[in-house]
């Protein structure tokens, strides 16, 4: 026990805070990948769409408020930009449901309730923010055992039961009265309607809108051509081995990568730890691979192994890509040519698929993601290197 405590830096309790905002993002893709184990892929391929579309609303309309509000240079109290949020959860709300009535989607229930999901946890972001700048760690705590729970209960429910819409619906009650309880605990200043038309001018009209709203669109146009192109089920089944691959890189981007970044954290004793257990599950995977490889495109598991295999060795690429890419924003003054090249990666994303079907059908774009990540980690490294030449 000694020895795993001192794996873990006492810094600001960054790492609580990193697994504790980590599991606020990662629980939508959690579900998407035991869907797919439980080898219901119709349902996986659903809520990839879902998760890609929710993904558009949710980082447009962030404005950045975390990484504003954690730094403190903002006039803007924390109450205004929770409050934009929640009135335009209305408009991401009403939007879900003309989506999921427009086209032919199965599992329109269940459904809607992770759009609630994805939206009460993108408001619980700012509470969470709220808790780390105040030092309320017991809250952080709290939130984080509520999301323990529920995962415990998800996995409970796939194995024994078929009851995905009512734990669904009671999860989002519970943190919907966590997010009005400490919504209304806060030190109040009232927001006003010159602060809101503020940050609504700040989310449309600054670089970081134009980057954010790129590489979501870029993303869920990636996961239409999948469906296109493959087939709903064939879809499912590569959603949750990307999902995989993307783990790493998602966790990185979206918790700690920025903080530690910034901060200049040193977590070598966990870094190596973390190496050694890829190269072990890689070569492990790689393995199993070799003695199945008939199965591929046969048995649906084998395959979805498969893409979870090329994905993993997609995910260092892509966390080295995306490590350039914050060490750029955080560091450097170089944010607004990143901005830019996130538009030119975006681009090149979308193209990935559409030419792996034409080179080799449905079966080649289970490289989609080893090869996006390749490309990130190109694009942002040769701007890495071009800044630094400036």
């Amino acid at each position: 026990m000694r020895l795993f405590a001192n794996l873990f830096s006492k810094k600001k309790d960054i790492e609580i805070q990193s697994i504790t905002y980590g599991l606020n993002l990662f629980i939508p893709t959690f579900i998407l990948i035991i869907s797919s184990l439980f080898k219901n892929y119709e349902l996986t391929a659903e809520i990839g769409i879902l998760i890609g579309v929710n993904i558009i609303f949710t980082q447009i309309f962030s404005s950045n408020a975390r990484s504003i509000i954690i730094s403190q240079i903002s006039p803007i109290p924390i109450q205004s930009f929770i409050l934009f949020r929640i009135l335009i959860s209305f408009f991401i709300i009403i939007s879900n449901l003309f989506i999921l009535h427009k086209f032919d989607f199965i599992y329109i229930n269940i459904l809607i309730q992770l759009s609630i999901l994805i939206i009460l946890q993108w408001l619980n972001e700012l509470v969470l923010t709220f808790f780390e700048i105040n030092k309320k760690k017991n809250e952080i705590k709290l939130y984080l055992f509520i999301k323990l729970i529920f995962l415990t209960g998800i996995i409970i429910n796939f194995i024994f039961f078929d009851l995905l819409f009512l734990i669904l619906l009671i999860f989002n009650l519970i943190i919907l009265l966590f997010f009005l309880k400490y919504y209304f605990l806060m030190k109040k200043d009232i927001s006003n309607k010159e602060k809101l038309i503020k940050i609504m001018k700040n989310s449309l009209s600054s670089s970081s809108f134009f980057s954010s709203f790129s590489i979501s669109f870029a993303n869920l146009l990636w996961r239409i051509f999948i469906i296109i192109f493959c087939g709903k089920i064939t879809a499912g089944i590569y959603f949750a081995g990307f999902a995989i691959g993307s783990l790493p890189g998602t966790f990185f981007n979206n918790t700690f990568g920025p903080s530690v970044i910034k901060n200049d954290y040193k977590f070598e004793k966990l870094k190596k730890l973390f190496n050694y257990s890829f190269v072990i599950c890689i070569l492990s995977v790689f393995v199993y691979i070799t003695q199945t490889y008939d199965n591929i495109f046969v048995i649906n598991l084998d395959t979805q192994i498969a893409c979870g295999f090329f994905s993993l060795i997609g995910s260092f690429f892509m966390v080295k890509g995306l490590y350039f890419r914050q060490y750029l924003i955080q560091k450097t003054r170089h944010q607004l040519q990143v901005f830019k090249v996130d538009v030119i990666y975006s681009i090149f994303i979308v193209s990935v698929v559409p030419i792996l079907f034409l080179i080799g059908n449905y079966k080649l774009v289970i490289l989609s993601f080893l090869f996006s990540s390749i490309i990130s980690f190109v694009t942002y490294g040769l701007t890495y290197q071009l800044c630094f030449k400036k």
